[in-house]
């Protein structure tokens, strides 16, 4: 039976001067790009919802020992709307382009609040898509991904080149600002056939059409063989009781999708990454037990069933999990209090894993990185 054992821990980046600036780091998305390079994307602001988000990037030359940090990948004062980044999502194709999918919203102050505390709706934003044709060292202007239909969509992982060369962006539905009925997060996807310059071929995913069930915050990862795969933060419509996370996969070509199979893991956010011969690790954060944190385990079936007795912790979050109050908010409320979470899991180029996630301590919050490996 396989185990997990840490290799190292770090921090990606930490605010250096608290004293003398705000300046809080989320939402870490690393990308492998060469046996030794990798590149780590994340959102820089003074709050996770704050008007001054940008896009930051890190650089490390030696598999994640050191990062250096080469600082944001887009100035939004080039635009002539200012606008507030979050949520980047980077992909590695084939021809070594580098594409970066992110969302964006007006920052102006009447966008402060993003979600409506009455009716638990979203305000809209857009998502955008940047490129790069060396190396993540410089980028093109973001470009506009138009999606019909109503809604908000989200963008929750990184797109996916699939073995035909098509693109693959997973969406998430959720309700705007003035819809009262119940929050029913509902998934879907689009294609795009000339490297993302254009989008279409929308396709609902099975599970959208669940109706006591909703499954949101999919982190879709391409497995080896081609195929694509996520766990899923499953919850009753309308969000008031949380199930076991779901496991969800696809065939090669993205459009078609077994049904939502229950796991044991009782887990909000996760990421899951393909070990090959059909063994699968997952990193997820837990906020509701006696041991809240960010765990990591492995499956050894495809994503059938999951070693949690020999799972391991890579930051525990006792009395580190919410901001200002001592338990979470009912939602929408629940989001602005959050204090850690969004864990990132990649395989790298020689077999081990990187977590990465964002938390807070001694008030700042900051990024970090655990690196794993498996034994037999």
């Amino acid at each position: 039976m396989r185990r997990l054992r840490i290799v190292s821990e770090s921090i990606l980046y930490r605010n250096p001067h608290p004293g003398h600036q705000a300046v809080c780091a989320y939402l870490p998305n690393v990308v492998p790009i060469s046996e030794r390079e990798l590149l780590c994307f994340y959102r820089l602001g003074q709050a996770f919802y704050s008007l001054d988000g940008r896009l930051a990037v890190l650089r490390s030359r030696d598999g994640g020992e050191t990062w250096v940090e080469e600082g944001d990948l887009w100035d939004p004062k080039q635009e002539s709307t200012p606008h507030s980044y979050s949520a980047p999502h980077g992909t590695l194709l084939r021809n070594r382009t580098l594409l970066l999918v992110a969302h964006r919203f007006r920052a102006t102050q009447d966008q402060m609040f993003r979600f409506n505390p009455e009716t638990g709706g979203l305000k809209p934003f857009e998502l955008v898509l940047f490129r790069s044709a060396d190396r993540g060292r410089t980028w093109a202007p973001p470009q506009v991904i138009e999606v019909e239909g109503e809604g908000v969509a989200d963008a929750p992982s990184n797109l996916i080149e699939l073995n035909d060369g098509s693109l693959f962006l997973a969406l998430e539905r959720w309700k705007s600002w003035g819809d009262t009925s119940p929050l029913h997060i509902k998934g879907s996807a689009l294609f795009s056939r000339d490297g993302g310059q254009t989008w279409g071929d929308q396709i609902d995913f099975p599970s959208a059409s669940d109706p006591s069930r909703m499954y949101s915050h999919s982190r879709y990862s391409r497995m080896l063989d081609g195929r694509i795969c996520a766990l899923q933060w499953t919850q009753s419509i309308g969000g008031q009781e949380n199930y076991p996370l779901h496991f969800v996969s696809s065939d090669t070509t993205g459009t078609r999708w077994e049904n939502p199979l229950a796991t044991t893991i009782p887990a909000q956010t996760s990421w899951a990454a393909d070990l090959g011969e059909g063994v699968l690790a997952a990193a997820y954060s837990i906020r509701e037990r006696m041991k809240p944190g960010v765990l990591v385990t492995l499956s050894e079936d495809g994503g059938r069933t999951w070693d949690l007795e020999h799972q391991v912790m890579v930051w525990d979050a006792v009395g580190q999990e919410f901001l200002g109050v001592d338990r979470k908010p009912e939602y929408p409320a629940s989001h602005d209090n959050i204090a850690f979470g969004k864990p990132n899991l990649v395989r790298l180029p020689g077999g081990d894993l990187l977590a990465s996630w964002w938390c807070t301590q001694a008030c700042i919050t900051h990024i970090r990185c655990a690196r794993l490996t498996v034994e037999e």
